[in-house]
């Protein structure tokens, strides 16, 4: 699955890691994998941005780069995120866009990226490609490795054309390479409802897109106070109007990913606690 948007700062960090971290709570194994040379997934689970930390330099290693040019097995590379976490992460960070670049200028296949990261789908549920902006570069190549795609966008206009850009994008790979990955769905974020805007294009989202627009998300200070902290908002803010919307959106992916059709609330014990 890859979590992709054109235009950054749109949300795909966050979702990423909150349906990775849900879809361990309800007992799948999930992956996932920083492809965004920025490094903020790597960062954000593997404790580069906790307050007690502030001030350090954030030594992630590159995971990505060892899995891509190094030719390591991407399944060995993988490190464990514990605690309440419980899934796993390929680490990536600005040596990631080095190692796409050099695939790129040895004119490997469209299909390398996909290849090494093939094996982690054969050994968990889900693998989630956490993807850099589109003018990246490795962009079509990273999209290519995914079968679906998920895109989140605010309600505003540069991120919607993200939305056209991604679809088109999949359709391209699907007509040039014979096959490419499908739109699941768009996952409005940071929507603010008292906003004429936002309503608006909400609207024009669902008149064009109908069911593959999935519960919008709204906008909150809690998600970037959760990554500073480095936990996810089941067990930062689990009353949250804003933690309630994401677990809707981690439903619809859970039933539409052939999971449990039936919501349920989480439990306090799945939402918080060193064990989940």
């Amino acid at each position: 699955m890859a979590v992709a948007n054109q235009k950054g700062g749109v949300g795909k960090t966050t979702l990423a890691v909150h349906l990775a971290a849900w879809l361990a709570m309800r007992g799948k194994r999930a992956i996932v994998v920083d492809a965004d040379p920025q490094g903020n997934a790597s960062s954000w689970l593997l404790g580069g941005n906790r307050p007690d930390r502030l001030g350090e330099t954030c030594q992630v290693e590159g995971g990505m780069w060892r899995v891509l040019h190094g030719g390591q097995d991407a399944r060995q590379t993988v490190q464990a995120v514990n605690g309440q976490w419980r899934i796993g992460v390929l680490s990536g960070n600005e040596s990631t866009s080095d190692a796409l670049a050099l695939l790129s200028l040895r004119g490997r296949p469209m299909d390398t990226v996909a290849r090494r990261l093939r094996p982690l789908g054969e050994w968990v549920d889900y693998v989630l490609l956490d993807m850099p902006p589109s003018k990246s570069v490795g962009f079509r190549e990273l999209l290519f490795a995914a079968e679906w795609v998920l895109v989140p966008t605010q309600l505003e206009r540069m991120s919607l054309e993200g939305v056209g850009f991604v679809a088109r994008t999949c359709q391209e790979l699907q007509r040039d390479q014979g096959k490419g990955p499908r739109l699941l769905g768009v996952v409005p974020n940071m929507m603010r409802r008292q906003t004429v805007e936002h309503r608006e294009q909400l609207g024009k989202l669902v008149e064009t897109l109908g069911p593959l627009v999935w519960p919008p998300i709204p906008e909150s200070i809690r998600v970037g106070e959760a990554c500073s902290f480095g936990e996810a908002l089941w067990w930062y803010a689990p009353g949250e109007t804003v933690t309630r919307a994401m677990e809707l959106v981690a439903w619809r992916f859970l039933r539409n990913t052939g999971g449990d059709p039936h919501p349920q609330p989480l439990s306090q014990g799945e939402r918080g606690g060193s064990d989940g």
